[in-house]
């Protein structure tokens, strides 16, 4: 992809509650409509190598579409002062809206041009499909399907100092990536996999005891020492039963256990985001024996 020129990214599945937002570094979201389809066909003969399949065609049930309402612009200004490939941009600006709103839009094409100038240039116009998924897990029932200005200073606070602590910390990395992917996991239970591998790569410092562990870290990373801590350890501990039937095919009795566990991982890396830091071992164990820092 040509990125000279800057790169648009649209957004399905979601709207902006404002014509236009700034992100900073000449980073823009705005207000526009496209449809992104994508039916089916069917071909009966072989292609030749390195041919196309001939014709007769026939149209097939189904397919898929997405009504597109926002439009990331990154200009080529942007990655080069930022020193960030603006492919990452685009899908990490993503993330962090979806990690603000709730995981129910797309990042569902990337362009060369804007969408607006693709009307009338629409010949030379060249969009590539990134999220093309049809169905997702709905792993958080209170999302919004609208971007306030509010979530947008969110993230234009955030996104810049986060990708350092992205490219710095592995762990961090894992459970970001993890909490901003699950919603495409084929199978609830993979979901829940996925989830509680990046808490476990933050908050478990070893493989003993893993349950006792790993519920009494986050839960002093989360909360001060008290009954609010106490109830969340013992909630959390409870969710890790839900990770490991799924891990050992057995049946989740909790039929809310993968949202519950979404909202501990997005409360733990939007934790992590604010204090632009990664809790160590060290300081979850102390916390956990009443030595918060003051």
């Amino acid at each position: 992809m040509d990125t000279s020129r800057g790169i648009y990214a649209g957004l399905a599945g979601v709207k902006l509650e404002t014509p236009e937002c700034s992100l900073g570094s000449g980073i823009r979201l705005s207000q526009m409509y496209a449809h992104l389809m994508a039916p089916f066909l069917m071909a009966f003969s072989p292609a030749p190598p390195g041919g196309h399949h001939p014709a007769p065609w026939s149209a097939v049930g189904g397919g898929f579409g997405s009504d597109i309402h926002v439009q990331l612009e990154i200009p080529p200004t942007a990655a080069t002062s930022l020193s960030l490939d603006p492919e990452f941009i685009a899908w990490w600006i993503t993330a962090f809206l979806r990690l603000r709103v709730g995981p129910i839009f797309l990042f569902a094409v990337l362009g060369e041009q804007s969408f607006e100038s693709a009307k009338t240039r629409h010949n030379s116009a060249k969009y590539y499909p990134i999220e093309t998924e049809s169905r997702f897990l709905m792993v958080a029932p209170n999302a919004r399907g609208v971007i306030t200005e509010v979530d947008v200073a969110w993230v234009a606070n955030y996104w810049l100092e986060a990708s350092k602590l992205y490219y710095g910390n592995d762990y961090f990395r894992i459970l970001f990536e993890a909490t901003d992917q699950c919603m495409f996991a084929r199978h609830r239970s993979l979901a829940m996999l996925w989830l509680w591998g990046g808490l476990e790569a933050v908050f478990s410092p070893g493989k003993a005891e893993l349950r006792y562990r790993i519920s009494n870290a986050i839960a002093c990373f989360l909360e001060p020492a008290g009954i609010t801590r106490m109830n969340l350890q013992k909630a959390i501990s409870k969710l890790y039963d839900s990770r490991s039937a799924a891990a050992h095919g057995r049946e989740d009795k909790k039929r809310d256990s993968l949202q519950e566990t979404y909202t501990i991982a997005r409360r733990a890396v939007v934790r992590m985001i604010e204090d632009n830091r990664v809790p160590t071992h060290v300081e979850l164990e102390a916390k956990l024996f009443g030595a918060d820092p003051l």
